[in-house]
């Protein structure tokens, strides 16, 4: 089989971890046979994913694009969560968690905690908005989504508690048993992703909105500088053209800045935090593992 998953550009420990993992759980089956998918871990369940003679979805979730058109060559051994098996229209016993849960299983280094509380913005995010500042002037340590997987597992677990927009920030706390509280400061994070999760670990959160903040042309040169300047300017007159690309968000106000870290701050001050039930977390591992089984033994066979 060859493994299915996102590969961001910028990097994304969510993403990235996925040869790791599956190399772990599957290594005998693992190649590079394009014919024979495995959906890793993500929110892959769409139009996207290639057309394979085999398609098998292990702990994948739908949430971002159309619905894959799925026929008799797909096999699901588990998905994400149940708002997930609803939209594909398979059975509620389909719906177990995010794969990445077993991420204990493999990396269960001890390591002493060095942070009272960590904030991490979706990868997206971080591109976005300055969080390292933001963090700094808040008084919480940054842990960057786009460092490599092994270096945010270990963030993650020297933290006593984690403030987190990316999903899998969340999701990988849970199974370290970190406690965490969501958060949401732009509109391209997918609550439906969330809240499927969530259901599946059986904890009930809302988002805590933070002040969306943007650097503008701060990563840029000069020359895009001043097209983004121009562009921002033509937008909402008639010489705009439909086909330009359009201008980042110009950069934030400092008293937008500040608020955003006060607005942090006073999150980290909250300690709202949420931790799924241990027995919870057992039940959803075991259930994976015997899933991981079922599916060696159907290839063994």
């Amino acid at each position: 089989m060859k493994l299915y998953y996102f590969k961001d550009p910028h990097g994304n420990f969510g993403d990235d971890l996925n040869p790791w993992l599956f190399g772990q759980l599957f290594p005998e089956l693992l190649d590079d046979n394009e014919q024979d998918l495995l959906v890793g871990v993500g929110t892959l369940l769409n139009h996207r994913i290639p057309t394979a003679n085999k398609v098998t979805v292990f702990g994948s979730g739908h949430g971002y694009g159309q619905l894959p058109a799925i026929n008799d060559n797909w096999t699901f051994s588990c998905v994400r969560g149940p708002r997930t098996a609803k939209a594909l229209g398979l059975s509620a016993e389909t719906a177990i968690t995010d794969a990445a849960m077993l991420t204990p299983l493999f990396f269960n280094e001890s390591l002493e905690k060095r942070y009272q509380t960590s904030y991490m913005p979706h990868c997206h995010s971080a591109l976005l908005g300055d969080w390292q500042y933001l963090c700094t002037q808040a008084g919480v340590h940054f842990i960057d989504p786009r460092q490599p997987f092994l270096q945010v597992f270990k963030e993650i677990k020297q933290s006593k508690h984690l403030i987190t927009e990316a999903m899998h920030g969340a999701i990988l706390a849970d199974a370290f048993r970190v406690p965490w509280t969501p958060a949401k400061a732009y509109p391209h994070i997918s609550e439906f992703k969330w809240q499927d999760w969530l259901d599946s670990v059986a904890v009930t959160a809302e988002f805590n909105f933070l002040p969306a903040v943007y650097r503008g042309d701060e990563l840029f040169g000069f020359k895009d500088t001043v097209k983004h300047k121009i562009k921002r300017l033509l937008h909402n007159t008639p010489l705009w053209q439909n086909h330009w690309q359009e201008a980042p968000i110009a950069r934030s106000s400092q008293q937008v800045v500040d608020s955003c870290a006060s607005a942090l701050q006073q999150l980290a001050a909250k300690q709202q935090m949420f931790l799924s039930d241990d027995d919870r977390l057992k039940q959803n591992t075991e259930r994976l593992l015997a899933k991981a089984t079922e599916l060696r033994s159907r290839y063994a066979g």
